[in-house]
């Protein structure tokens, strides 16, 4: 019996055909989404198979692991297709459901030079119509530190009688932060307290919030220190990874057919920078069927399927995962400005080394960040110094405000500058240095009158507060400081994938888990109910299956009008296939009807022996055939 943590290509090559075909119908119509019913017996025999092999195969699946199942409180169960697999499947029945994805490697960008080997009339020249903006992991850093900063005074970001953050912060926050209601406003998303946040900081939130990076306790929101710090021990690799993990699980429509293009738009990129072109089909993907029965179900809130895929391409544009092109004709285009492996984790991580994180202090007293420092270097800028602009490259200022507000969480001016020395590619300017130093003492005098003109309650108070706060790890905080720049010990804990591997062996934590509640509605709620391993025994689809003569299933023969029908009807039972010998070949006929007595005719779905044509509605009677036989499927 397999695991879901060891399916791979080989595991899906062991299947027999009819598993493969069963999975492949099941994924190409369901994704990830839950289902309660197996499909109708017309729906199987498009596929050329009887319910009777479906069900079959579907059990097997199921012990194989490729199927899991869970149960709701009032018993009713109900399957999916493990996420884990996803990366797997979208390669090996793409065909099956439709290529909204593809390559395109005959494409220049506006004045970019043109390959010489490829004609002028073969170019398609592609226009950026929404630019990638700098990183999403970099950003909740610079989010985060605002977090502390403007909550060290209270415990936390304090909550209104509703439950919200104050007015006043949520515009400070909306304004700070590089996204913006543009990112996000095609998805629809629903979220709570509407009417107070802006999407682009609900959805900040709310990746923090699943994240674990940042909790509601006594009516206030703050930063989790211990889950922080081990966040900051990743490479920038493994933060997008989790991210990107959030915002596919929680912020992408979940019907099928979205899920498979949001599954192929990663999987179907080699590398980074390389454009792929949405194919026009899926323009026109949504009928009127299709439209009604989505609306009927409310599973993706009337948000059309062209509509979804703009939108969830201005999210990873915005989130700094792409960018958006378009063509002279109007077609869709994007491209990844990150390696696509990583975020399927199939890549290792990148090694940071203390080579890597070097920054460059100017006369000026600004910073110059190269975009491929550590994350803990860039905490501790974020914390000590004050963010001018965020690109490719980085730049910050030293002040004196920020300075103090250091100072107040352990963050001292002797800290800084022994941190500043560290990574100064060029060495900090003397007159940088004794600025800080003298604002440090300014600090620290501000601080003493602070303690001498508190009373002793207003000092308790504080003391409570930071017990709820950062200052949980205040003592701490100066020793991690200085050892931040260490050299980070390689990420070896998590297995890398081969080819296409999956349920890979996470050893290390994993930060977003699915249960955390958030600011955004989800639709799916797998997670809350229990895992059943419960599995129907394939012998109960055939009820009285030793009363019947062996021979009507283990031989082709000929039979008397009356036992022929007996075999028929049994067949329509089991619904199973018969196989009928007709003059010159054989034929399956999956039968759902039986017409009349004593002259009778049996109606169903007639496939070819080859099962290479498709199925097609017959009747027949019984002076058609010399032989029949009923077939139960293989393993039954």
């Amino acid at each position: 019996m397999h695991t879901q943590g060891n399916l791979d290509v080989n595991s899906l090559k062991e299947l027999s055909c009819v598993e493969r075909t069963v999975l492949g119908v099941i994924f190409c119509k369901y994704a990830g989404q839950p289902f309660s019913n197996m499909l109708t017996p017309t729906e199987w025999a498009a596929d050329g198979l009887s319910r009777a092999e479906a069900v079959t195969a579907f059990i097997a699946l199921r012990h194989k692991g490729w199927i899991k199942a869970v149960r709701k409180s009032w018993g009713e169960r109900l399957y999916y297709i493990p996420e884990s697999l996803f990366s797997l499947l979208t390669i090996a029945y793409a065909a099956r459901v439709g290529q909204f994805v593809q390559q395109k490697t005959n494409v220049t960008q506006d004045e970019m030079t043109k390959d010489k080997s490829i004609s002028s009339n073969e170019v398609l020249k592609v226009k950026i119509v929404r630019e990638g903006k700098p990183d999403i992991a970099a950003e909740l850093l610079h989010v985060l530190a605002w977090m502390v900063r403007e909550g060290q005074a209270q415990g936390g970001l304090p909550f209104t009688s509703k439950g919200t953050i104050h007015k006043k912060m949520v515009q400070r926050l909306s304004q700070m932060t590089v996204l913006g209601p543009e990112d996000f406003t095609e998805l629809g998303i629903r979220y709570d307290h509407a009417d107070v946040y802006p999407v682009h900081v609900a959805l900040i939130i709310d990746v923090l919030l699943s994240l674990g990076l940042i909790e509601k306790v006594h009516n206030r929101m703050h930063m989790s220190p211990d889950r922080f710090s081990r966040w900051l021990t990743l490479p920038w690799s493994s933060m997008h990874r989790e991210i990107y993990s959030v915002c596919m699980d929680r912020y992408g429509v979940a019907e099928p057919q979205h899920q498979h293009f949001r599954h192929q738009l990663l999987m179907f990129a080699s590398q980074e920078n390389e454009w792929l072109s949405i194919t026009a089909g899926t323009i026109d993907h949504d009928g009127p069927e299709e439209a009604m029965e989505s609306r009927e179900s409310g599973g993706s809130s009337g948000v059309s399927f062209l509509t979804h895929i703009r939108g969830w391409l201005d999210v990873l544009a915005g989130l700094g995962y792409g960018e958006v092109g378009e063509s002279d004709a109007g077609d869709l285009f994007y491209r990844w400005q990150i390696e696509p492996g990583i975020l399927l984790n199939w890549a290792n991580d990148e090694d940071e080394h203390a080579g890597k994180n070097t920054i460059f202090v100017q006369p000026d007293f600004e910073i110059m960040v190269l975009p491929n420092v550590t994350p803990q270097v860039r905490w501790n800028l974020e914390m000590g110094a004050e963010l001018v602009s965020r690109d490719r490259m980085s730049i910050y200022r030293m002040t004196k405000e920020r300075i103090v507000a250091a100072s107040e969480i352990g963050l001292t001016a002797d800290v800084m500058i022994n941190f500043l020395r560290r990574y100064a590619g060029s060495g900090v300017p003397e007159h940088v240095e004794l600025a800080i130093r003298q604002w440090g003492q300014e600090a620290g005098r501000l601080h003493m009158d602070a303690l001498q003109n508190a009373d002793q309650d207003e000092l308790v108070d504080k003391v409570k507060k930071r017990d709820t706060w950062i200052y949980e790890s205040r003592s701490e905080l100066p020793e991690k400081l200085n050892l931040l720049g260490a050299e980070t010990i390689a990420d070896e804990s998590i297995v890398g994938a081969n080819g296409l591997n999956v349920g890979l062996e996470v050893q290390k934590e994993l930060f977003y888990i699915r249960g955390r509640v958030g600011l955004i509605q989800v639709d799916s709620n797998l997670h809350t109910y229990e895992q059943d391993y419960s599995i129907t025994e394939q012998s109960g689809l055939f009820p009285g299956f030793g009363e019947i003569p062996e021979m009507w299933h283990n031989e082709w023969r000929g039979y008397h009008v009356s036992t022929a029908r007996q075999i028929a009807a049994k067949a329509i039972e089991w619904q199973t296939k018969l196989g009928l010998k007709l003059d010159s070949n054989i034929v399956y006929v999956i039968p759902d009807q039986i017409h009349g007595h004593e002259d009778w005719t049996l109606t169903g779905w007639s496939i070819s022996d080859g099962g290479t044509d498709p199925a097609e509605r017959r009747t027949f009677s019984p002076n058609e055939w010399n032989q029949i036989r009923l077939i139960i499927p293989d393993h039954a």
